[in-house]
């Protein structure tokens, strides 16, 4: 999950049950499996809701995307959430395994910042671009999505910085997810001082 001001990225684990009921299960010091109980779901016509009470969170998706994922909302925050699914034998682990094992962090190695567009700075625009994607054993990054984006002009620089990013490779045959956010802001005292625009990626 991304978009939290205070959490940034969240690695959590969800279980959305046939029956209807979901739960979600976060990281914590202990290194406990606890699974705290979420609203009971819904689908009208390709989107299914349900929310977390112990946030505030109201979750959203499209049934037709191919990995699912979507958008979340507070009374105050909104952000976004973005899935990979778990193979038999990981999920019959769920309740023993830690959590590092199911979801160990990327640890970025290259993180190349976007170029930001001429026809931004002619037109004096800034905007925001939000990416899902996974990353493979090798720390490759494929699939790329872009998830939200404040305009097309940004789309370009955006995922030509996802392709030269790399993160740490790992020694499982697994693809985890992982979501960038990148700031495209103009800046008229840089600006005047000759320095270049500035993009900066979270």
């Amino acid at each position: 999950m991304y978009g939290h001001p205070a959490f940034g990225d969240e690695h959590v684990l969800m279980r959305i049950a046939a029956a209807g009921n979901a739960a979600i299960s976060r990281k914590n010091d202990g290194g406990e499996r606890l699974w705290d109980p979420l609203s009971s779901w819904l689908v009208d016509d390709d989107e299914i809701t349900f929310s977390d009470s112990r946030t505030g969170r109201q979750f959203k998706a499209d049934l037709r995307r191919p990995t699912l994922g979507g958008g979340w909302r507070t009374v105050t925050l909104v952000g976004g959430w973005w899935c990979t699914s778990l193979d038999d034998a990981a999920y019959a682990g769920l309740l023993v395994r830690p959590i590092e094992e199911l979801m160990p962090p990327l640890v970025p190695v290259r993180t190349a910042t976007p170029s930001y567009p001429v026809q931004a700075i002619r037109d004096a625009k800034q905007g925001r671009a939000v990416t899902c994607f996974f990353v493979d054993e090798d720390g490759q990054i494929v699939q790329p999505e872009i998830i939200e984006l404040s305009d097309e002009v940004f789309r370009a620089p955006t995922l030509a910085a996802l392709a030269r990013s790399r993160y740490l490779a790992w020694d499982q045959p697994i693809m985890r997810p992982g979501c960038r956010t990148y700031i495209y802001r103009l800046d008229t005292i840089r600006e005047l001082a000759g320095a270049p625009p500035e993009v900066t990626a979270r």
